[in-house]
């Protein structure tokens, strides 16, 4: 475990393997005669996001990262937050910098020195720098050596003690969803997904329930059993409850959970498959978003779901033009077994909609067309306009791209069944919003907000700001950000 502390210490005096510091047009936010004369004659970027490695320039650090912060003329112009990818005007700007200034440095002791005035601007600077430091090591021969020590310089106003705790729980569920993400498909199915979460939530006031497959005929899930069916690994759904004493409030978060997704029948081209593993991310970000609340004793009471299949071609999988009953009892026509994680959602969501829940929120890598529409870096987020768009500024605020998108009502029609309810399948324009307007079929009367992170969620080029290559962890601070709205 990294060991974390505040300090007041002048920077430069500080013993460390790597001085993360800030650079704009003004200058350094640390300096000695030798930074300034450094920055003198290599005159580095200031660009948001950039990053300058000088030897130690006469401080107790053996190398000094210098990350630039000078937003482009078009993002103030345009009056955008968005620059590089990057949300720059909410306290999450320095989760990017930091992890930017950690990134690939393979340091043991680490200290930040970023101009730090608020708690937040600390606890974002800290996780950043454990998300930087993040390495996926457990199937490789070599051990990460990992990030033993941060010092991060702050103000004396600042509480030690419960900026740390926070900075924890917070890089903890992040690496939790990046962990399993980042896992093979062979080792992590719904049985050993399962496993993983009892053991997860065993110290904390977290009760679990795991329905296997016949519990789940006896419930009535069929969009769950049905994307499941192909499969040698039978589907599961995880019911989490965390009910603390002081909640005034109480909500339900659903999670997509396709552990690994061959597309079933409908196949997928090969190499459309090679990123498949992380079609779960949606379940492991709600459940880490979970395990944050009860760390962080936040008083809201939460009942999460897990929807957990693997979708595959075997002889008993669903076909194309199968009709299939969800939990709410609405039939669906399947005319594509790839658009599979609206099915296991529709039964997650109603199993919601039954309770006496404040708003519901669900997360899943569900569609091609957010990426289509939104790129590889940036959220969609649909449904009640007052979860919607709070959910939203959460985002700006922690420093996650995200953005509001409608559910036009005429968009229903693509989706008509001849023989059942609703289809599966719409029209392929907006096919985002299309997806959107199957799942609130099953929210009922409930305030409630889809998050489609299809592209956010697993990054499969370079690194950038706070975002590694590979897993990702994107929304996870979003969802604890609003969880904390409501209490």
């Amino acid at each position: 475990m990294t060991t974390i502390t505040l300090t007041q210490t002048t920077p430069v005096e500080i013993s460390t393997d790597v001085l993360v510091a800030y650079v704009d047009d003004n200058g350094p936010s640390v300096n000695t005669e030798q930074i300034q004369a450094a920055v003198t004659d290599l005159d580095p970027s200031t660009d948001a996001g950039s990053a300058t490695t000088l030897p130690s320039c006469g401080t107790g650090a053996k190398k000094v990262v210098l990350v630039g912060t000078e937003i482009s003329d078009t993002a103030r112009n345009r009056r955008t937050s968005l620059d590089d990818g990057l949300e720059l005007f909410g306290t999450g700007r320095h989760r990017h910098y930091a992890a930017i200034g950690v990134r690939g440095s393979k340091a043991r002791r680490v200290a930040l020195a970023g101009n730090y005035q608020t708690f937040d601007e600390v606890v974002q600077a800290g996780v950043g720098a454990l998300i930087g430091a993040y390495e996926f090591t457990v199937y490789g021969k070599e051990e990460a050596q990992g990030l033993e020590e941060l010092i991060i310089v702050a103000p004396e106003s600042i509480d030690e003690k419960e900026a740390i705790q926070r900075i924890r729980a917070l890089a903890d569920a992040q690496i939790t969803v990046m962990n399993l993400v980042n896992r093979a498909p062979n080792d992590l199915y719904p049985q050993t997904f399962a496993a993983f979460v009892d053991k997860a939530v065993s110290d904390l006031p977290i009760t679990v329930e795991v329905w296997d497959e016949d519990r789940l005929h006896d419930e009535r899930c069929g969009g769950i059993l049905a994307v499941g069916a192909g499969s040698t690994h039978p589907p599961r759904l995880i019911k989490l409850t965390y009910t603390p004493t002081d909640a005034q409030r109480s909500i339900s978060l659903v999670g997509k959970g396709i552990t690994f997704d061959s597309g079933g029948l409908s196949l997928k081209p090969s190499n459309s498959m090679e990123t498949m593993k992380s079609d779960m991310t949606g379940a492991a970000t709600v459940l880490a978003a979970t395990i944050a609340a009860a760390q962080l004793e936040l008083p809201v009471g939460l009942t999460t779901y897990l929807a957990l299949a693997e979708n595959m071609p075997g002889g008993s999988a669903q076909r194309p033009s199968d009709v299939i009953m969800i939990r709410n009892g609405m039939s669906v026509e399947v005319l594509n077994t790839d658009a599979e994680g609206r099915l296991v959602l529709a039964d997650a969501l109603a199993l919601a909609a039954e309770t006496n829940t404040d708003a519901i929120v669900d997360v899943a890598t569900l569609t091609g067309a957010q990426m289509v529409g939104l790129g590889a870096r940036t959220a969609g987020v649909m449904g009640t306009e007052e979860v919607r768009d709070v959910i939203v500024s959460c985002a700006n605020e922690v420093g996650e791209a995200m953005w509001p998108a409608p559910l036009p009502s005429y968009l229903r029609e693509s989706l008509k069944s001849t023989v059942a309810d609703i289809a599966n399948k719409g029209t392929r324009w907006g096919g985002m919003l299309v997806a959107g307007v199957f799942l609130q079929e099953f929210v009922g009367d409930k305030p409630w907000a889809h998050l489609d992170i299809a592209g956010p969620s697993f990054n499969e080029e370079a690194a950038w700001g706070a975002t590694n290559k590979g897993a990702t962890g994107m929304s996870l601070l979003t969802l604890v950000e609003w969880i904390e709205t409501l209490a």
